[in-house]
């Protein structure tokens, strides 16, 4: 996720809890070292998707004691706690990840996770960060429940990098009773100190596939006895590339990128199925609907011209990520107000995040925090990693823009009752 930016403004004027908020940061500045072992213990034990069951424990235990209302096995694999105040307010869900990316970590960490070539899994995209500063969030706000507006709603979402953990939470109904959704993202692109708070989109939509194509197979020094898949598979990732680049207009943005072609396992035997993994990213849902459809008519039509036949099966789906302007404008005017980071705007970035299946339904806000910067390891990256001074800042932008989020809804009129 690398992105350019343009300072952006400050938005809304000072917090006006300005006691809670202090107390807030003041609390997380002396639990960091414990956050930083938190999130170094996660990350040397990766999970992926909806099997992140030693994490959600580990998060789990570290949210008992705190009087919060916690649920396990949301979504699958998820961890939710409630949190309700000691004043009427909107209910606020803040939201970080559990899982890791199915890529194998470069070693030379002291507590670098070193997964076997045949599974690999690593935190490269910074969720382990994520939710070390959420359980710190919850920590220092279970503490301060009395001087509270509302209630809040943290969660630990499985399998995002899958684009499915959310979609899976919202069946389990963890956006049940909520008014206002709140994610952060750490960003290797952005400068360690500055914060990304745009008032509109924010990320593209995503779809995620899965394509097989079958040929005959057999001995790979005998052309002409079978269609051979490997070859029609080759014409199909060099077909697909026609779609953002000559049929698609630039205003329509449109990536078409593989992450895995799979098929085979000897110089001399050919396969009989490839498998090919891949990813659309599209802000218009009109784009995203023609891009399906030709998808499937190019992998047919390129692999029938060779013999060879294909089977299209769609895995993942996030819609665009926007943010609402006001709770943008809330969160940055706090921010800048209490001196936590300088606030940016980014430009929107063809990266997906399944947050969008909250913000799609109600008014959400998801921020991007400078972990990095120009010459930083992208995410996804075997070598990615986190300045750890941006997971503390991470936890401070949560607080802070999870306070002013409950502001700005009271000030909508939006209530949940008080604690009794």
């Amino acid at each position: 996720m690398n992105s350019s930016v343009t300072p952006g403004p400050t938005g809304a004027g000072p917090s006006t809890a300005p006691g809670v908020a202090a107390a807030a940061h003041r609390a997380l500045v002396r639990l960091a070292p414990e956050l930083v072992e938190l999130r170094r213990r996660v990350h040397s034990h990766p999970e992926l998707g909806f099997a992140e069951h030693a994490t959600a424990a580990l998060v789990a235990r570290r949210l008992d004691g705190l009087g919060l209302e916690v649920r396990t096995g949301v979504g699958g694999t998820g961890v939710v706690a409630d949190l309700r105040g000691g004043q009427s307010g909107p209910r606020v869900l803040v939201r970080a990840e559990l899982d890791a990316v199915p890529v194998r970590e470069a070693g030379g960490r002291p507590f670098g996770a070193d997964t076997p070539e045949s599974a690999p899994a690593g935190h490269l995209c910074g969720h382990d960060a994520h939710l070390a500063a959420l359980v710190g969030v919850a920590t220092v706000l279970s503490g301060l429940r009395e001087g509270l507006a509302g209630s809040f709603r943290f969660c630990f979402q499985p399998a995002e990098e899958l684009l499915a953990g959310a979609a899976a939470m919202i069946a389990d109904g963890v956006l049940d009773g909520v008014d206002l959704a709140l994610g952060a993202h750490v960003l290797s692109g952005l400068p360690y100190g500055t914060v990304s708070a745009n008032p509109g989109l924010v990320l593209s939509g995503a779809d995620f596939f899965r394509l097989a194509v079958r040929g005959g197979g057999g001995h790979a020094g005998t052309p002409g006895q079978f269609a051979d898949a490997l070859l029609a598979a080759a014409h199909v990732t060099t077909a697909l590339q026609a779609l953002p680049a000559r049929e698609t207009p630039l205003e329509d943005a449109l990536v078409v990128g593989l992450g895995s072609v799979r098929g085979g396992n000897a110089a001399n035997a050919a396969p009989e199925e490839v498998v090919v993994l891949g990813n659309l990213r599209w802000f218009e849902p009109g784009v995203a609907e023609r891009a399906r459809r030709r998808v499937g008519e190019i992998a047919a039509g390129v692999a029938g011209a060779l013999g060879c036949s294909t089977g299209l099966e769609w895995t993942g789906h996030a819609p665009p990520l926007a943010n609402d302007p006001a709770l943008a404008a809330a969160a940055a005017g706090a921010l800048s107000a209490e001196g936590v980071a300088a606030v940016v705007h980014a430009r929107p970035l063809t990266a997906s995040d399944d947050f969008a299946e909250f913000s799609s339904r109600m008014p959400g806000l998801f921020l991007g925090v400078g972990c990095g910067g120009p010459d930083a390891a992208p995410h996804h990256h075997p070598r990615f990693t986190v300045d750890e001074r941006a997971m503390l800042l991470t936890a401070r932008v949560l607080a802070s823009a999870a306070l002013a989020l409950s502001r700005a809804g009271r000030r909508r009129g939006v209530a949940q009752p008080a604690r009794p």
